[in-house]
């Protein structure tokens, strides 16, 4: 990814999202950065009314002193209502938009998911603020540097030398923010990671808990969870110090430049060259521009931290687009989503699925399969089966794109399917995993996953998990634990066949239910889904009476396509 996409060209999208919300939080927040100049020239009127022969409180100038500061912090109170607002539509469109790529976006997604449940965290969670942080740092900024202009401006016409002192630390902070930033950004990357990798194993700690334990892994857990934890310390306290250089630099050049203004005013004073107004002016004056290095201090740190975050959303999508992450996108954060829409099933049910010289090659090693023909016709139980190694399931995952295909063409009744990753989805196929992936949620909220509850207990009988049922203290609504924790090996497998049947799907893709079944379940399981006869069926099995029921058996060897049965 190139750097002449610039971090702030690619945050830029996220103000295009709703730039009417952006608008209006900005000029609230410019105008309260701006309204200590107006209490600052009012209190200069009041100094000055005092210093005369004969002078009198100005009880007017005070209550108008009084009315700007409350109007000062009502407006904050506003703002800081509508700052949270855009905040949470900053936060948002980021991840819908990484979410959509994963969920449904072109072409396979393996390659671009995290390496670890931390990861996907730190991601979703801590790269999306990173973010926003360089839009909120902007509207502050903004309202700094319009107030600093202002204060300069009067400042310069009452006493240049003074307002260019001010001016002087922003100048020193901005270049050493600028000079810095490489190895911020660098810093805040490792930091990301470790992160991720401390989070990463905390989760594959819970959900591996029966492996550590039958495996006495204790002390090696607590042993790997401390060095990581020692590793994420050392970088973690690197990148806070950078970024805590950067701000107290902010902070140290404007309170320099407080007492040099200062100074040079206090001999302006004695010679009679300035009045009282004019160093109340001054005091109202000099932190607003003194203040402008901290914020400018900020918004370096800010930046360095988000070229991070953008280039790691952006590992997320299906092509390296620094600004394909943050691009406009309907959040519906006002009104609510609008109903769900069923999937479009363009080209009808199911009738003839045929591949035709399917070549796919993986990264590293090179092996894959090569000229892989098969056909499978509605009503079909179609078995491919092989040694180890053979292809079977790199097969099944590049027919659904779920890994890239060197050649080849998919077709769905005639009709070339481009992109299986889209197209090749419930309700047209669905795939079962030789380990599904499990949800810490009810049996079956996981069998659901938001999918109409009304072929629930259709799916549950399918799956031979009728009788299971019995055993569970709420039935479907029992919460199985982390990643099917409470469940056999069995129950997770056939938890899984649920969720791919309740779908209805056209065509179901099987890689080797047999891994974690004994062959009376299997067998009743297969007797009933044969009897159901609502899908098509493409899967990979050695078992001898799933072999014997198939319509065809595609033997696979090497990579290739080794012999073909017809069985009718």
């Amino acid at each position: 990814m190139s750097r002449h996409d610039s971090t702030p060209r690619a945050a830029w999208n996220l103000v295009r999202n709703d730039p009417v919300a952006y608008l209006f939080s900005w000029s609230q927040w410019v105008l309260f950065h701006m309204s200590p100049l107006v209490v600052g020239y009012l209190l200069k009127l009041v100094l000055d009314r005092l210093d005369v022969a004969d002078p009198q409180v100005p009880v007017l100038l005070l209550v108008a002193i009084l009315g700007a500061e409350v109007g000062r912090w009502t407006l904050l109170v506003s703002a800081a209502v509508q700052w949270h607002g855009a905040w949470v539509g900053w936060l948002t469109v980021p991840r819908v938009n990484a979410l959509s790529s994963l969920a449904t976006g072109g072409g396979p997604v393996a390659g671009r998911l995290p390496g670890s449940p931390g990861e996907a965290v730190s991601r979703f969670r801590d790269d999306t603020q990173d973010i926003s942080l360089v839009l909120d740092v902007w509207l502050d900024v903004s309202g700094a540097v319009a107030a600093a202009s202002v204060a300069l401006v009067v400042m310069f016409s009452i006493d240049p030398l003074a307002a260019g002192a001010a001016l002087l630390p922003v100048a020193v902070a901005v270049a050493i923010s600028a000079a810095l930033g490489p190895v911020l950004r660098t810093w805040r990357r490792d930091a990301r990671e470790a992160t991720a990798s401390v989070t990463g194993f905390i989760g594959d700690t819970f959900g591996g808990i029966l492996a550590v334990k039958t495996n006495a892994a204790e002390s090696a857990v607590d042993t790997r969870f401390a060095a990581l934890n020692a590793s994420r310390a050392v970088v973690g306290r690197r990148d806070a110090l950078g970024s805590e250089v950067i701000r107290s630099l902010g902070y140290g050049t404007g309170e320099v430049a407080v007492g040099v203004v200062l100074l040079l005013v206090a001999s302006s004073l004695r010679s009679g060259e300035l009045s009282i107004g004019d160093i109340g002016l001054f005091a109202s004056y000099v932190p607003i521009v003194a203040g402008l290095p901290r914020w400018i201090g900020r918004l370096g740190v800010y930046h360095r931290q988000a070229d991070v975050s953008v280039d790691r959303l952006a590992e997320l999508m299906p092509v390296p687009d620094r600004h394909a992450a943050l691009r406009p996108v309907r959040t519906h954060l006002r009104h609510g989503p609008p109903p769900m829409e069923p999937t479009a099933t363009d080209g009808g049910r199911l009738q003839h699925l045929a591949v035709e010289g399917l070549t796919v090659r993986h990264l590293g090693s090179g092996r894959g399969v090569t000229d892989i023909d098969l056909d499978v016709r509605r009503g079909e139980l179609v078995v491919l089966t092989g040694p180890v190694g053979s292809g079977k399931t790199t097969t099944l995952r590049a027919i659904l794109g779920l890994v890239p295909r060197e050649s080849g063409t998919i077709t769905w009744n005639g009709v070339v399917v481009d992109d299986p990753a889209l197209s090749l989805v419930p309700p047209r196929t669905a795939y079962l995993p030789q380990v599904p992936r499990l949800f810490s949620e009810s049996l079956a909220d996981t069998i659901l996953l938001g999918h109409p509850d009304h072929e629930l207990e259709r799916a549950l009988r399918l799956a031979c998990l009728d009788e299971d049922l019995a055993g569970m203290a709420d039935g479907p609504r029992t919460v199985i634990g982390p990643r099917g924790l409470r469940l056999s090996g069995g129950q997770i497998q056939r938890t899984g066949a649920a969720r791919a049947l309740v779908r209805r799907p056209e065509l179901l893709v099987v890689d080797d239910l047999s891994s974690a079944l004994d062959v009376e379940t299997e067998r009743e399981l297969w007797r009933r889904m044969v009897e159901d006869a609502t899908s098509s069926v493409l899967m990979v099995s050695h078992r001898p009476h799933v072999l014997e029921m198939a319509s065809r058996i595609v033997t696979l060897d090497a990579g290739r396509v080794a012999d073909v049965v017809e069985q009718g």
